[in-house]
Protein backbone atom coordinates (compact mmCIF):
# COMPACT_ATOMS: atom_id res chain seq x y z
CA UNK A 1 0.00 0.00 0.00
CA UNK A 2 3.12 2.31 0.75
CA UNK A 3 4.88 1.71 -2.17
CA UNK A 4 1.20 2.00 -4.51
CA UNK A 5 0.70 5.81 -2.66
CA UNK A 6 4.69 6.67 -3.13
CA UNK A 7 4.58 6.23 -7.01
CA UNK A 8 1.35 7.89 -7.09
CA UNK A 9 2.82 11.17 -5.27
CA UNK A 10 5.53 10.72 -7.47
CA UNK A 11 3.56 10.89 -10.36
CA UNK A 12 1.61 14.08 -8.97
CA UNK A 13 4.84 15.42 -8.07
CA UNK A 14 6.53 15.49 -11.72
CA UNK A 15 3.50 16.80 -12.96
CA UNK A 16 4.48 19.95 -10.14
CA UNK A 17 7.20 22.03 -11.74
CA UNK A 18 7.73 24.31 -8.11
CA UNK A 19 5.82 23.20 -5.01
CA UNK A 20 5.83 26.57 -2.41
CA UNK A 21 7.22 26.41 0.84
CA UNK A 22 4.49 26.57 3.51
CA UNK A 23 5.19 30.22 4.91
CA UNK A 24 4.62 31.51 1.05
CA UNK A 25 1.64 29.18 0.71
CA UNK A 26 0.39 30.73 4.12
CA UNK A 27 1.17 34.18 2.98
CA UNK A 28 -0.14 33.42 -0.62
CA UNK A 29 -3.72 32.24 1.27
CA UNK A 30 -4.04 35.16 3.39
CA UNK A 31 -3.46 37.26 0.52
CA UNK A 32 -6.31 35.53 -1.38
CA UNK A 33 -8.61 35.90 1.41
CA UNK A 34 -8.18 39.89 1.90
CA UNK A 35 -9.24 39.97 -1.48
CA UNK A 36 -11.48 38.26 -1.30
CA UNK A 37 -13.15 39.92 1.73
CA UNK A 38 -12.72 43.09 -0.48
CA UNK A 39 -14.78 42.12 -3.39
CA UNK A 40 -17.46 40.32 -0.33
CA UNK A 41 -17.62 44.28 0.70
CA UNK A 42 -17.79 45.49 -3.07
CA UNK A 43 -20.53 42.90 -3.78
CA UNK A 44 -22.30 44.14 -0.76
CA UNK A 45 -22.15 47.61 -1.84
CA UNK A 46 -23.62 47.27 -5.02
CA UNK A 47 -26.60 44.54 -3.76
CA UNK A 48 -27.84 47.54 -2.38
CA UNK A 49 -28.81 49.10 -5.61
CA UNK A 50 -31.53 48.12 -7.31
CA UNK A 51 -31.36 45.45 -8.84
CA UNK A 52 -31.70 45.26 -13.05
CA UNK A 53 -34.20 42.68 -14.58
CA UNK A 54 -32.80 41.10 -16.94
CA UNK A 55 -32.34 37.23 -18.45
CA UNK A 56 -29.08 37.14 -16.64
CA UNK A 57 -29.41 35.43 -12.93
CA UNK A 58 -28.81 37.84 -10.18
CA UNK A 59 -25.47 37.10 -7.94
CA UNK A 60 -25.26 36.30 -4.18
CA UNK A 61 -21.85 35.62 -2.47
CA UNK A 62 -22.17 33.44 0.39
CA UNK A 63 -19.40 32.30 2.99
CA UNK A 64 -19.20 29.10 4.19
CA UNK A 65 -16.70 28.36 6.63
CA UNK A 66 -13.20 27.21 6.27
CA UNK A 67 -12.99 23.11 6.58
CA UNK A 68 -10.34 22.02 9.28
CA UNK A 69 -7.66 20.76 6.93
CA UNK A 70 -7.46 24.38 5.40
CA UNK A 71 -7.33 26.43 8.73
CA UNK A 72 -4.54 23.38 10.12
CA UNK A 73 -2.32 25.45 7.30
CA UNK A 74 -2.97 28.89 9.04
CA UNK A 75 -0.79 29.55 12.13
CA UNK A 76 -3.38 31.56 14.99
CA UNK A 77 -1.96 34.68 14.19
CA UNK A 78 -2.21 34.35 10.41
CA UNK A 79 -5.91 33.35 10.85
CA UNK A 80 -8.17 35.78 9.09
CA UNK A 81 -10.81 37.68 11.29
CA UNK A 82 -14.23 38.90 10.27
CA UNK A 83 -16.09 41.97 11.71
CA UNK A 84 -19.23 40.71 10.79
CA UNK A 85 -18.98 37.21 12.57
CA UNK A 86 -19.51 35.44 9.54
CA UNK A 87 -17.38 32.53 8.15
CA UNK A 88 -14.23 33.36 6.30
CA UNK A 89 -14.03 31.46 3.07
CA UNK A 90 -15.86 33.22 0.23
CA UNK A 91 -17.61 30.78 -2.33
CA UNK A 92 -19.62 32.60 -4.99
CA UNK A 93 -23.09 30.47 -5.94
CA UNK A 94 -25.97 31.40 -8.16
CA UNK A 95 -29.57 31.65 -7.59
CA UNK A 96 -31.32 28.91 -8.59
CA UNK A 97 -33.14 29.84 -11.50
CA UNK A 98 -35.05 27.22 -13.21
CA UNK A 99 -35.16 23.26 -12.38
CA UNK A 100 -31.58 23.16 -14.34
CA UNK A 101 -30.49 25.26 -11.51
CA UNK A 102 -31.22 23.59 -8.81
CA UNK A 103 -30.09 20.55 -10.06
CA UNK A 104 -27.18 21.79 -10.86
CA UNK A 105 -26.80 23.49 -7.11
CA UNK A 106 -27.53 19.21 -5.76
CA UNK A 107 -23.90 18.21 -6.71
CA UNK A 108 -22.36 21.35 -4.06
CA UNK A 109 -24.93 20.59 -1.40
CA UNK A 110 -23.98 16.30 -1.56
CA UNK A 111 -20.46 17.81 -1.96
CA UNK A 112 -20.79 19.26 1.83
CA UNK A 113 -22.54 16.20 2.80
CA UNK A 114 -19.49 13.99 2.08
CA UNK A 115 -17.06 16.70 3.24
CA UNK A 116 -18.72 16.61 6.57
CA UNK A 117 -18.28 12.91 6.57
CA UNK A 118 -15.01 13.03 5.55
CA UNK A 119 -14.01 15.53 8.35
CA UNK A 120 -15.65 13.32 10.68
CA UNK A 121 -14.15 10.24 9.47
CA UNK A 122 -11.09 12.14 9.42
CA UNK A 123 -11.14 13.48 13.44
CA UNK A 124 -12.23 9.65 14.01
CA UNK A 125 -8.74 8.66 12.53
CA UNK A 126 -7.39 11.28 14.48
CA UNK A 127 -8.39 10.13 17.70
CA UNK A 128 -7.73 6.79 16.66
CA UNK A 129 -3.75 7.31 16.02
CA UNK A 130 -2.58 7.53 19.70
CA UNK A 131 1.56 6.70 19.56
CA UNK A 132 4.24 7.40 16.71
CA UNK A 133 5.10 3.67 15.89
CA UNK A 134 4.39 1.91 12.57
CA UNK A 135 0.68 1.43 12.90
CA UNK A 136 0.91 4.85 14.04
CA UNK A 137 2.56 6.37 10.62
CA UNK A 138 0.14 4.47 8.65
CA UNK A 139 -2.59 5.65 10.34
CA UNK A 140 -1.73 9.31 9.86
CA UNK A 141 -0.93 8.45 5.84
CA UNK A 142 -4.46 7.19 6.23
CA UNK A 143 -5.77 10.33 7.38
CA UNK A 144 -3.57 12.31 4.93
CA UNK A 145 -4.97 10.02 1.78
CA UNK A 146 -8.65 11.15 3.20
CA UNK A 147 -7.28 14.70 3.33
CA UNK A 148 -6.49 14.84 -0.30
CA UNK A 149 -9.57 12.79 -1.34
CA UNK A 150 -10.70 15.68 0.43
CA UNK A 151 -9.65 18.57 -1.90
CA UNK A 152 -10.07 16.81 -5.01
CA UNK A 153 -13.57 16.23 -4.44
CA UNK A 154 -14.17 20.17 -3.46
CA UNK A 155 -11.68 20.14 -6.71
CA UNK A 156 -14.00 18.66 -9.16
CA UNK A 157 -16.92 20.62 -7.23
CA UNK A 158 -15.39 23.42 -8.43
CA UNK A 159 -14.40 22.31 -11.70
CA UNK A 160 -18.50 21.52 -11.70
CA UNK A 161 -18.90 24.98 -10.67
CA UNK A 162 -16.54 26.37 -13.02
CA UNK A 163 -18.70 24.69 -15.94
CA UNK A 164 -21.99 25.97 -14.97
CA UNK A 165 -20.09 29.24 -14.88
CA UNK A 166 -19.30 28.86 -18.28
CA UNK A 167 -21.90 27.77 -19.81
CA UNK A 168 -24.18 31.48 -18.17
CA UNK A 169 -23.97 34.48 -20.65
CA UNK A 170 -20.26 36.38 -20.02
CA UNK A 171 -20.17 39.55 -18.67
CA UNK A 172 -21.15 39.70 -14.69
CA UNK A 173 -20.29 35.85 -14.49
CA UNK A 174 -16.57 37.06 -15.49
CA UNK A 175 -16.05 37.36 -11.72
CA UNK A 176 -17.38 34.61 -10.60
CA UNK A 177 -15.10 32.69 -13.14
CA UNK A 178 -11.94 34.41 -11.68
CA UNK A 179 -13.03 33.52 -8.25
CA UNK A 180 -13.76 29.82 -8.98
CA UNK A 181 -10.38 30.11 -10.99
CA UNK A 182 -8.45 31.26 -7.99
CA UNK A 183 -9.90 29.11 -5.96
CA UNK A 184 -9.05 25.88 -7.80
CA UNK A 185 -5.56 27.80 -7.93
CA UNK A 186 -5.21 27.62 -4.29
CA UNK A 187 -6.62 24.05 -3.25
CA UNK A 188 -3.80 23.04 -6.64
CA UNK A 189 -1.21 24.66 -4.66
CA UNK A 190 -2.42 23.26 -1.75
CA UNK A 191 -2.66 19.74 -2.91
CA UNK A 192 0.49 19.85 -4.42
CA UNK A 193 2.01 21.04 -0.57
CA UNK A 194 -0.16 18.32 0.84
CA UNK A 195 1.04 15.73 -1.86
CA UNK A 196 4.95 17.09 -1.69
CA UNK A 197 4.42 16.66 2.28
CA UNK A 198 3.33 13.27 2.35
CA UNK A 199 6.00 12.37 -0.62
CA UNK A 200 8.55 13.12 2.12
CA UNK A 201 6.40 11.59 4.86
CA UNK A 202 6.38 8.30 2.84
CA UNK A 203 10.28 8.44 2.09
CA UNK A 204 10.88 9.08 5.81
CA UNK A 205 8.45 6.14 6.61
CA UNK A 206 10.41 4.01 4.06
CA UNK A 207 13.83 4.68 5.50
CA UNK A 208 12.22 3.99 9.36
CA UNK A 209 10.76 0.82 8.42
CA UNK A 210 14.46 0.05 6.49
CA UNK A 211 15.90 0.83 9.74
CA UNK A 212 13.56 -1.68 11.29
CA UNK A 213 13.89 -4.30 9.34
CA UNK A 214 17.79 -3.86 9.65
CA UNK A 215 17.07 -4.01 13.19
CA UNK A 216 15.02 -6.87 13.16
CA UNK A 217 17.47 -9.16 11.40
CA UNK A 218 20.52 -8.09 13.62
CA UNK A 219 18.13 -9.06 16.52
CA UNK A 220 17.33 -12.22 14.67
CA UNK A 221 21.21 -12.75 13.92
CA UNK A 222 22.08 -12.20 17.75
CA UNK A 223 18.76 -14.33 18.70
CA UNK A 224 20.54 -17.14 16.26
CA UNK A 225 23.98 -16.72 17.70
CA UNK A 226 22.76 -17.24 21.04
CA UNK A 227 20.90 -20.24 19.91
CA UNK A 228 23.78 -21.81 18.91
CA UNK A 229 25.71 -20.74 22.16
CA UNK A 230 23.12 -22.09 24.49
CA UNK A 231 22.82 -25.49 22.36
CA UNK A 232 26.80 -25.85 23.04
CA UNK A 233 26.63 -25.43 26.36
CA UNK A 234 23.85 -27.39 27.19
CA UNK A 235 26.08 -30.08 25.08
CA UNK A 236 28.67 -29.11 27.55
CA UNK A 237 26.49 -29.50 30.30
CA UNK A 238 25.12 -32.93 29.18
CA UNK A 239 28.54 -34.10 29.10
CA UNK A 240 29.66 -33.23 32.28
CA UNK A 241 26.66 -34.80 33.35
CA UNK A 242 27.51 -38.08 32.17
CA UNK A 243 30.87 -37.69 33.57
CA UNK A 244 29.05 -37.47 37.02
CA UNK A 245 26.96 -40.00 36.53
CA UNK A 246 29.93 -42.51 36.02
CA UNK A 247 31.94 -40.85 38.53
CA UNK A 248 29.06 -42.01 41.27
CA UNK A 249 28.69 -45.05 39.56
CA UNK A 250 32.56 -45.54 40.23
CA UNK A 251 31.89 -43.85 43.71
CA UNK A 252 29.11 -46.34 44.58
CA UNK A 253 31.31 -49.51 43.45
CA UNK A 254 34.31 -48.28 45.22
CA UNK A 255 31.72 -47.66 48.39
CA UNK A 256 30.55 -51.34 47.98
CA UNK A 257 34.04 -52.71 47.27
CA UNK A 258 35.38 -50.97 50.60
CA UNK A 259 32.46 -52.27 52.82
CA UNK A 260 33.18 -55.44 51.32
CA UNK A 261 36.75 -55.31 52.69
CA UNK A 262 35.82 -53.74 56.04
CA UNK A 263 33.32 -56.99 56.58
CA UNK A 264 36.08 -59.20 55.02
CA UNK A 265 38.62 -57.44 57.46
CA UNK A 266 36.45 -57.87 60.62
CA UNK A 267 35.63 -61.36 59.81
CA UNK A 268 39.68 -61.96 59.24
CA UNK A 269 39.86 -60.61 62.77
CA UNK A 270 37.33 -62.51 64.61
CA UNK A 271 39.50 -65.65 63.00
CA UNK A 272 42.91 -64.28 64.38
CA UNK A 273 41.38 -63.68 67.47
CA UNK A 274 40.10 -67.00 67.37
CA UNK A 275 43.02 -68.85 66.18
CA UNK A 276 45.21 -66.51 68.98
CA UNK A 277 43.28 -68.42 71.36
CA UNK A 278 43.88 -71.63 70.03
CA UNK A 279 47.76 -70.69 69.97
CA UNK A 280 48.04 -70.12 73.41
CA UNK A 281 45.90 -73.01 74.31
CA UNK A 282 48.19 -75.33 71.99
CA UNK A 283 51.39 -73.34 73.73
CA UNK A 284 50.67 -74.21 76.82
CA UNK A 285 49.80 -77.60 75.93
CA UNK A 286 53.06 -77.51 74.34
CA UNK A 287 54.84 -76.01 77.35
CA UNK A 288 53.53 -78.58 79.73
CA UNK A 289 54.22 -81.69 77.59
CA UNK A 290 57.62 -80.53 77.03
CA UNK A 291 58.15 -80.10 81.19
CA UNK A 292 57.10 -83.15 81.38
CA UNK A 293 59.11 -84.64 78.87
CA UNK A 294 62.26 -82.98 80.48
CA UNK A 295 61.16 -84.61 83.73
CA UNK A 296 60.59 -87.71 82.19
CA UNK A 297 64.41 -87.70 80.40
CA UNK A 298 65.79 -86.43 83.32
CA UNK A 299 64.15 -89.40 85.07
CA UNK A 300 65.50 -92.17 82.33
CA UNK A 301 69.01 -90.09 82.48
CA UNK A 302 68.49 -90.81 86.20
CA UNK A 303 67.68 -94.36 86.19
CA UNK A 304 70.31 -94.99 83.05
CA UNK A 305 72.91 -94.16 85.37
CA UNK A 306 71.99 -95.90 88.61
CA UNK A 307 71.63 -98.96 86.30
CA UNK A 308 75.28 -98.42 84.86
CA UNK A 309 76.60 -97.85 88.53
CA UNK A 310 74.78 -100.85 89.41
CA UNK A 311 76.35 -102.81 86.39
CA UNK A 312 79.61 -101.71 87.42
CA UNK A 313 79.19 -102.89 91.28
CA UNK A 314 78.06 -106.28 90.28
CA UNK A 315 80.82 -107.13 87.75
CA UNK A 316 84.26 -108.61 89.50
CA UNK A 317 87.22 -106.29 88.47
Amino acid sequence: MISENYKENNLHENECDVVPSSESFLRSIWTRIKDLEKRRADQSTSSQEPPVAGPETSVQIKEEQLSESEFSYLSEKDKPVNQNGGNNDVLVKQEPEANGDENAGKPSEEWQEREQALLKRIEELEKIKTERSEDGLRLELKVREEEIDLLRSRVKNLETELQAALSKPAGKNQEIIQNIKQQHEELLSKARGMIFDKTKMVKNQELQIEALNSQVQSLKDINNITKDLLNIRNSEVKAMEDRLEAMEARYKAEKERHSLVLQRAQTSSGLNDDLKKEYETQLAIFKELRVKYEQRVQALVSENQQLKDLRKMTTPS
